[in-house]
């Protein structure tokens, strides 16, 4: 786990590859904890829609776009863009590797998994 203030979560969400002086892992970051927080259910529910994008990896089938309370993500077979759900934040929109988004959110399944099984 990334970062911790105490208590069972981690401040600062972690997964293999993950560079916090990259801007796309720090909207990827944001993305997991403003959005996704600690719900097992909201993480399984944007693992699988990416999963379904990279699986297809149709060039003709437009990006899933999923949007969420602080961000959208317009997930593509390659790269996505996690941009602000509200345009008026000043935040401009990051392209993200996909693969990159996918292990984020398959180690935060994880992590949730590992704190609520107590280990």
């Amino acid at each position: 786990m990334g970062e911790s203030l105490g208590g069972p979560y981690s401040a600062v969400p972690d997964w293999p590859g993950r560079d916090a002086s990259d801007i796309g892992h720090a909207r990827i970051t944001a993305f997991l904890v403003l959005d996704i927080q600690q719900s097992r259910e909201k993480a399984e529910y944007v693992r699988n829609r990416i999963i379904s994008q990279v699986a297809t990896a149709d060039p003709v089938l437009p990006e899933d776009d999923i949007v969420m309370n602080a961000y959208s993500v317009s997930i593509g077979p390659v790269t996505s863009v996690i941009e602000p759900t509200i345009d008026d934040t000043g935040e401009a929109p990051v392209a993200v590797h996909t693969a990159d988004l996918l292990a984020a959110v398959e180690r935060r399944i994880a992590d949730i998994g590992t704190v609520w099984s107590g280990r």
